[in-house]
């Protein structure tokens, strides 16, 4: 069994029982003084009325931001692989009463989303990862994009840089409103 099929499906139960950890710790009350949702989430420059995916939301520590931002004319579609963080999500969603957040288990690499279906995709915290071909990631962000549409990007990574994302997709690095890569489809 590969370390990615182990770690987001379930299969083991020390796997759970580390993603629930982590899960945990993505929402500790301290991280919103390290990384602030409202400061990091406005960075993407979000409009309202726009319809945004969200790669990997974990315990959605930024999609209640990112609801408010779109508004009530806008949606939200929060994804993410793992079936746990997905659960926390559902709960998170009806707690705050979100109605334009829909909440859905996908794996980013292979979404069942239509092709050109986004005006803007949040990628916070997911990548660099050692189970994310960022080959595999760069192409099927930029099918489901809108032409013109932006892929914000957020990591830890002091040093990472989004030049795979370019190299296998048609994007164009934009202004960066740091720390968010900003990064436009071209046709």
């Amino acid at each position: 069994m590969e370390f990615r099929e182990v770690f987001f499906a379930e299969k083991s139960e020390r796997g759970v029982v580390f993603y629930q950890k982590l899960l945990k710790c993505l929402e500790h009350p301290r991280r919103k003084k390290y990384n602030n949702p409202e400061k990091l989430v406005g960075n993407a420059c979000i409009s309202n009325g726009q319809v945004i995916l969200e790669i990997g939301c974990g315990s959605g520590f930024f999609t209640e931001e990112i609801s408010k931002r779109v508004g009530r004319a806008g949606k939200v579609y929060a994804t993410d692989i793992h079936p746990i963080a997905i659960k926390e999500m559902e709960k998170k969603v009806t707690a705050l009463g979100l109605i334009n957040v829909v909440v859905q288990q996908q794996d980013a690499l292979n979404t069942t989303f239509s092709d050109n279906m986004f005006d803007m995709i949040i990628l916070y915290g997911v990548i660099p990862a050692p189970v994310i071909s960022i080959k595999k990631l760069s192409k099927e962000m930029y099918r489901v994009l809108k032409p013109d549409g932006v892929c914000a990007i957020w990591t830890v990574a002091p040093f990472w840089r989004p030049t795979g994302i370019h190299k296998n997709a048609k994007f164009v690095q934009m202004k960066r409103m740091y720390p968010i890569f900003r990064l436009q489809k071209k046709m």
